[in-house]
């Protein structure tokens, strides 16, 4: 395998076209006999972690426990705990955000939760938002020359996040995200399929204050979803029971 270390995010770019990019390197250590090269993120400073004109800006390196111990006022809680549920402690010390979200399926809290955040990402060289619906989406045909450098979310954006899983600390048979913000609410539900979804109808359920129909729409959105680990009657239920409670939450 041959390693490259860029020093500047330009350099990074030119050498994707050698590598497959490097961040924490969960993902690819399974499947290092596979790769020919990689492109080590390490030295590009983006991991940093701020609030900026209205924004919290994540950086796509950043580590999920810099997350679940980031101060309060930039990191939302249910966030955090999105993270926690993520993944161990010691791989959370070398997953990234960034990371993350290339290698999230239907169980993962954290691509739940930024999808509720209404999130973007930011991709480089084009310096152009995306959001994490749309990047979720475009994972497969992602262009190999990009590179995304940074998440993003509104400050204000309150987020209320449960889950229901074999055990507390488990990923998730089902997982719900609600978030609010001055360009309205989303609900995102995860625990099973290739990626979390948002669900269609409930921002306009939310926004006229009913709740039953949120849950309502919650339910409809996982009602097929049978799998080894649930049913979808299971699931819809869980998924229609979190979404009003978390819905009175946030609303609160």
């Amino acid at each position: 395998m041959h390693y490259y270390r860029p020093q500047s995010l330009d350099e990074a770019l030119t050498l994707l076209a050698q590598g497959i990019p490097l961040a924490g390197g969960t993902l690819i250590t399974p499947k290092r006999r596979e790769v020919a090269a990689v492109v080590d993120l390490q030295s590009l400073g983006l991991d940093s972690l701020r609030i900026e004109a209205g924004f919290v800006h994540a950086g796509a390196m950043l580590r999920l426990q810099a997350l679940v111990d980031g101060p309060a006022q930039i990191v939302p809680q249910a966030l955090a705990a999105a993270c926690r549920l993520e993944a161990g402690a010691n791989l959370r010390r070398m997953a990234t955000l960034g990371g993350t979200i290339f290698g999230a399926e239907g169980r993962s809290p954290v691509a739940c939760a930024l999808l509720a955040l209404g999130a973007d990402g930011i991709s480089a060289p084009e310096n152009v938002a995306i959001s994490i619906d749309r990047l979720l989406d475009r994972r497969p045909t992602w262009p190999p020359d990009a590179l995304l450098t940074e998440i993003r979310w509104m400050s204000d954006t309150r987020l209320a996040f449960e889950s229901v899983g074999r055990s507390p600390a488990d990923r998730p048979i089902v997982c719900v995200a609600v978030g609010r913000d001055a360009a309205g609410w989303r609900v995102s539900l995860g625990g099973t399929g290739e990626r979390p979804v948002l669900v269609a109808g409930a921002q306009a359920a939310l926004s006229s204050g009913d709740l039953a129909a949120a849950g309502e729409a919650a339910r409809a959105t996982y009602a097929a979803t049978d799998d080894a680990w649930a049913s979808g009657e299971y699931r819809s239920e869980v998924a229609a029971v979190l979404t009003r409670r978390l819905a009175g939450e946030v609303m609160s």
